[in-house]
């Protein structure tokens, strides 16, 4: 049984969601997006959203992103730029954007970013 709330998995959900349709002209006229690519970022962008969540609400986790969070001054940016990192590392999403050097941007034009910042938004809320 999982310890966390659903906000977290949710979370990581929406933005590798996001991000696996970044781009890509099937998903913006069919709603088709990468179901591999998308199950690739899960992961690790679940751990970044638990270890910012654990950091916001005094959870038991200590380990480098926790302290990390408790650390910065500017956390929506921090968790943002990580996100985006790890987006941004993952060979397949480099593969998926040919020749195209993309580099994501903390725009409201991306619409990943703005993704980012709604989970942010519900994984530091206070219920």
């Amino acid at each position: 049984m999982n310890e966390y709330p659903p906000v977290i998995s949710e979370g990581a959900t929406k933005i590798a969601q996001a991000y696996a349709s970044y781009g890509n002209l099937s998903s913006l006229y069919l709603g088709q997006s990468s179901s591999h690519l998308q199950l690739r970022l899960f992961g690790p962008i679940y751990e970044e959203a638990l270890s910012l969540y654990c950091a916001c609400h005094s959870e038991e986790r200590e380990d480098e992103s926790v302290v990390r969070y408790n650390d910065s001054l500017d956390r929506k940016s921090l968790f943002a730029e990580r996100c985006q990192a790890i987006v941004e590392n993952d060979p397949l999403w480099k593969t998926m954007q040919g020749r195209r050097h993309t580099t994501l941007t903390q725009t409201i034009s991306d619409p990943g970013y703005v993704t980012i910042v709604q989970v942010y938004e519900a994984l530091t809320a206070r219920s």
